[in-house]
């Protein structure tokens, strides 16, 4: 379990709402929470439940998803980074890195995970000029992920 997602658990059974808003507004008091991970921790904790047949294992920046009848493993990169408009041009960064990762062959499927807004309710398909020439095969989608 992660420390920040302990963290809000503990903080949550001891605290109530007043306590909450005390704290927020003491000027000596800082508390920070890290939306990627827990992000991440929701991702995980879903995709485990979603998939019993799978084994399901969380790398230091991703989530891998091997099925046993399949050798080729999917790879999640969830981001906490919201899409205002357009996804391919906003998860540019995003996008460079998961090609490079493919052209290195470390994996060949990558999806994506963005906070679902409302501009981006629907999976992307990104396709790459370098990785065709390659004649690699890959699967690379920019994935809307909703939190509930």
């Amino acid at each position: 379990m992660s420390e920040v997602y302990s963290t809000l658990n503990e903080i949550s059974r001891r605290f109530d709402k007043d306590d909450l808003v005390l704290l927020a507004k003491h000027p000596d008091l800082c508390f920070t929470i890290n939306s990627y991970e827990l992000f991440s921790h929701h991702v995980f904790n879903r995709v485990k439940r979603q998939n019993p047949d799978k084994e399901i294992k969380q790398e230091e920046k991703c989530i891998v998803i091997q099925s046993e009848e399949s050798a080729e493993s999917l790879h999640l990169y969830p981001t906490w980074k919201t899409i205002e408009k357009r996804a391919d041009l906003e998860a540019r960064e995003e996008i460079n890195h998961a090609i490079d990762l493919l052209a290195s062959c470390e994996c060949k499927h990558i999806y994506l995970l963005f906070p679902r807004s409302e501009n981006f309710r629907k999976h992307v398909l990104i396709r790459s000029e370098k990785l065709d020439d390659l004649g690699i095969e890959y699967t690379l989608k920019l994935v809307p992920y909703t939190i509930y």
